[in-house]
């Protein structure tokens, strides 16, 4: 897999020309000094806010626990985080989890001993198609780095190496390869988020078993740590108690418990025997993190361990979980520092309970076998902790909170701030429900299933339910056992249509959940569907589920234009794949970049002109549609259209008319009834429009297929067309010609219609608040010089501004609604979802979430705003979705929608048209196309001085 390369599989020289090369970079970043401790620190501050989002409700640690802890070592290796929810961010860490796992699976430790039998080893495979992906994902983060690298202004350990690679350029055999590159920064990537992470997970589950230990950290705390502050490490020293914790964490998890395999480079004598060159050695930590000549109690979660009589930590020979010797972990020093400063932050904001009815002599401390000893799945309930030491009937009252589901509000100190009251208010517990997998029987339950079984007419009533239940279940629901989310009683034939606008689907779902709650099940005709409203749900399942919830449900309309192909409709293989090679070529094409705002800035100019020539009287909100799609197909044709071109004004025709029959009820009947296509003929319609389409992309591509130049690739066409080019004589290529029209389709379609959509909404808003409008424009008057324009990034100086277009795209909630379905048999918060079923993550709801937003209902730009005016990011802004099926276009489109925005403004005041007032103008959808589309109307623009 390595092939010699890397550090923890690397040997002689180039092992150690790499591990001192590591050690000295590592340090100059930061490891074991203050500066990363700032980092570390904002990691826990992200961290807390995360667990502060829940409110009281059950969530898993182990995502983003690795996505805290794997943002630290990102920011030393490529000198910069992640956002937790970034999609290459989570499959990055999916691919190395799923390797941690397999690594330590049977079956890779047999293709281990016998690799001849490798053909029977899927596992094994498995492992080494992820480290492709991997490959793949680091080679273009590198390119990047090398288009990039300032060798006066190193941001992290790959812009290091590179500067390495090119001093020793000319030596024929230097240690500074691509390959060792590549597999160095993933030993160092995944060694440096799996263990740590996971000692974390290990440290918050054992306070929940022991929660006495739990109080007597939160007492030291409470004397060494100002209130209000997070603790340091100089603090550590004064935190004797703690630090016991955390190493008898690491003792009593030994999360690597055979060490990493070692060979003799030579023939040694050791004790006594001969061991030849060669061969394998397995230094068996665990039986020194267990030794019993070592260790009181050495099966046992113990502190003590590490403390004397008198309390004060002491160190133990024995304890050497991070290995000892030459190859002892290089990454200890900075493990060290990020397990106490996440472990004890985390004590510091809370208190971590198990759920009402789980005893904490329940809690499994069994580990999941992998290449790591890992927690069994487990949910968490964080109770916020505010700097006090509570009485002994305070902690009771904490144990009674958990068992009645009662808000808690604990005495506070005279001297406690009115802003701790006030958080004191609001807090409450945070219940953890155990994965139905690894719920415990207890004796009391075993006892009354064994007298059950015992009676022959209750067994015969069980049979008959079960039989019952089959029959119910028979459109492949095979999990009885467990429970779908509540919903209402479907009628027969239509299920529960009959509650459901369906030109207005958002609205009924939203209004439905205030009766059934934030999951419930509904039935479009003989389709059972999985219905998920608000922030919380719906980011849980999209992005720590993602893996879970990444498929598309077939849909009749789009399996007979896509057939399964595309970006958007397609699942597995082709998915991704598809997925990975558009992001790629429309990042080389400029997305994201300053390249493509060149070309935004000149649509701009066009638009401009445009609207100038109406001379201030009234035109149509969709004109405006021209520049946004124009930037689109740009990417994709390698050319802009002049705006009275005969073939661009046909595919925007075919577009909003493909739109509209996108959104309509006899669409969506089809949909359902699918073997009455006979009767209706809207789905004949669009199939004919999208035939049209087809036809001018044919034209495109044979246009590409001639003039093809793999030094000049100018358009997503050109990429693919090369790309087939390419894998030609593949027999089992992805790119053949219907994925390839497929994918060019579906961009054409959703690329174009958002962003015009939202900027169309944008415009009418101005006219509606023309004081917003008047605040926009005074902000730009103070940042853009005049005469030029405001650059994308001129966006950080107009908080205003920015404020404003993010609450267009909240409050249009644009896209209602993308529909999935679960990969794999789901368990999702107490419910059983099973593979296949269809899932609606409803993004409407969250963008109108009380919980989350002050005034959901109204366009209020303050949603984006502190109290002194600074812009603030929030969570359930989510109009481009989340998770692995987010929007790939984001950035493209915020990036026109700021220009072209700002542009327009900077430009002109949009007013409404003579006779009609502010008051008149309407903020209704009409009707439901595909995206919620304003009500046509006109605006005019009155150009400034």
């Amino acid at each position: 897999m390595t092939q010699g390369n890397g550090i923890a599989f690397s040997h002689g020289e180039m092992w150690k020309t790499m591990r001192r090369f590591t050690l000295s970079t590592l340090r100059d970043f930061g490891m074991g000094k203050r500066t990363l401790e700032t980092r570390i620190l904002e990691e826990v501050n992200s961290l807390i806010k995360y667990f502060e989002s829940y409110h009281g409700k059950p969530f898993d640690t182990k995502m983003i626990l690795n996505n805290a802890v794997s943002n630290v070592i990102c920011s030393i290796l490529f000198g910069e985080r992640f956002e937790y929810d970034d999609p290459v961010f989570l499959t990055l860490l999916k691919l190395i989890n799923q390797n941690t796992k397999l690594l330590g699976s049977p079956m890779v430790q047999l293709y281990n001993f016998y690799p001849s039998l490798g053909f029977l080893s899927g596992a094994s495979k498995t492992v080494l198609q992820n480290i492709l992906e991997l490959n793949a994902f680091l080679q273009k983060l590198f390119q990047e780095h090398k288009e990039e690298l300032n060798e006066n202004d190193l941001t992290g350990f790959v812009d290091a190496f590179l500067v390495k690679q090119k001093q020793e350029s000319e030596k024929p055999h230097t240690a500074f390869s691509n390959g060792n590159l590549m597999f160095s920064t993933l030993d160092l990537f995944a060694a440096g988020t799996e263990t740590t992470s996971t000692t974390v997970r290990w440290g918050l589950l054992l306070m929940m078993k022991y929660p006495e230990i739990q109080r007597k950290i939160q007492e030291e705390m409470n004397h060494v740590i100002e209130p209000g502050e997070l603790p340091k490490l100089e603090d550590r020293k004064k935190m004797p108690y703690t630090e016991a914790v955390i190493h008898e964490i690491q003792r009593f998890a030994n999360i690597v418990p055979m060490g990493v395999s070692r060979s003799t480079p030579r023939n040694v004598n050791f004790r006594g025997y001969v061991i030849p060159k060669g061969t394998e050695i397995i230094p068996l930590l665990t039986s020194a993190l267990n030794d019993e000549l070592h260790w009181k109690t050495p099966h046992q979660f113990n502190p003590s361990h590490f403390l004397d009589a008198n309390g004060n930590f002491i160190r133990r020979e024995a304890f050497i979980p991070f290995s000892i010797g030459r190859r002892a972990c290089l990454g200890e020093g900075l493990a060290r520092m990020e397990l106490f400063l996440f472990f004890s932050g985390l004590l510091r904001r809370f208190v971590f309970q198990p759920p009402p009815g789980v005893e904490k002599s329940d809690l499994d401390l069994t580990a999941d076998v992998g290449f790591t000893l890992t927690p069994m799945p487990h949910l968490v309930c964080a109770v916020p902790w505010l700097y006090h030491s509570p009485s002994s009937s305070s902690w009771a009252q904490l144990r009674e909170c958990s068992v009645t589901r009662k808000p808690l509000l604990l005495r506070l100190p005279a001297e406690q701030t009115e802003s701790q009251l006030a958080e004191t208010e609001q807090c409450h517990c945070i219940f953890i429900a155990s994965n139905p997998k690894n719920q415990i029987i207890t004796k009391k339950k075993m006892s009354f299933l064994i007298s059950f079984l015992s009676d022959p007419a209750l067994v015969c009533l069980l049979c008959a339910a079960v039989l019952l239940a089959v029959v119910y279940f028979s459109t492949g629901y095979k999990n009885s056992a467990f429970k779908l989310p509540p919903g209402p009683t479907p009628l027969p034939i239509i299920g529960n249509l009959h509650l459901v606008d369906l030109r207005r689907q958002d609205k009924s779902l939203m209004k439905l959940a205030e009766k059934y709650g934030p999951i419930f099940t509904l039935h479009f005709g003989f389709q059972k569907v999985v219905v998920l409203t608000g922030y919380e749900v719906v980011r849980e399942a999209l992005v720590n589920y993602t893996e879970e919830f990444v498929d598309r449900p077939s849909i009749p309309i789009f399996d007979q234009i896509q057939n399964k192909n595309g970006l958007f409709f397609s699942i597995g293989e082709l998915w991704r794949t598809t997925r990975r090679f558009t992001v790629s070529s429309m990042r080389n094409l400029g997305m994201g970049k300053q390249m493509i705002e060149g070309r935004i800035f000149e649509e701009l100019h066009f638009l401009i002109e445009m609207i100038k020539s109406f001379k201030g009287e009234p035109f149509s909100l969709p004109s405006f549609n021209c520049a946004p799609i124009n930037v689109t197909f740009i990417m994709l044709f390698g050319d802009r259209f002049d705006y009275k071109d005969p073939t661009f004004l046909t595919l925007l025709r075919l577009i909003d008319e493909i739109m509209i029959l996108l959104g309509s009820p006899n669409l969506n009947y089809f949909n359902f009834y699918p073997f009455l296509g006979f009767l209706f003929k809207t789905h004949k319609i669009m199939l004919k429009k999208i035939e049209d389409v087809r036809a001018i992309l044919r034209q495109y591509m044979k246009a590409s297929r001639e003039d093809i130049n793999e030094n000049s690739v100018r358009s997503y066409i050109d990429a693919l067309i090369f790309k087939q080019q390419e894998e030609k004589h593949k027999k089992d290529s992805l790119f053949h010609d219907d994925n390839l029209m497929a994918s060019i389709l579906d961009l054409v379609m959703a690329g174009t219609e958002t962003i015009a959509t939202t900027l169309q909404w944008s415009i009418l808003l101005m006219m509606k608040y023309p004081e917003i409008q008047k605040k926009v424009q005074e902000e730009i008057g103070r940042t853009v010089k005049a005469g030029s324009w405001a650059t994308y990034e001129d966006r950080r100086r107009m908080p205003y501004t920015n404020a404003v277009l993010h609450e267009v795209q909240r409050f249009i909630t644009l896209l209602p609604h993308v529909p999935r379905c679960t990969a794999v048999d789901t368990h999702f918060r107490g419910y059983f979802l099973p593979k296949g079923i269809i899932v609606i993550p409803s993004l409407t709801s969250v963008l109108l979430d009380k919980t989350q937003w002050e005034t959901p209902h109204q366009f209020n730009p303050n949603h984006f705003l502190d109290a002194e005016g600074n812009f603030v990011k929030k969570g359930a802004f989510l109009p481009f979705s989340t998770g692995r099926r987010n929007c790939i276009g984001e950035s493209l489109a915020k990036m026109e929608l700021f220009v072209f925005f700002v542009g327009l403004l900077q430009t002109f005041t949009f007013r409404p048209q003579p006779g009609v007032s502010e008051s008149d103008l309407d903020l209704t959808v009409p009707q439901t196309t595909f995206t919620l589309r304003p009500q046509p109307q006109a605006t005019c623009a009155v150009l400034r001085e």
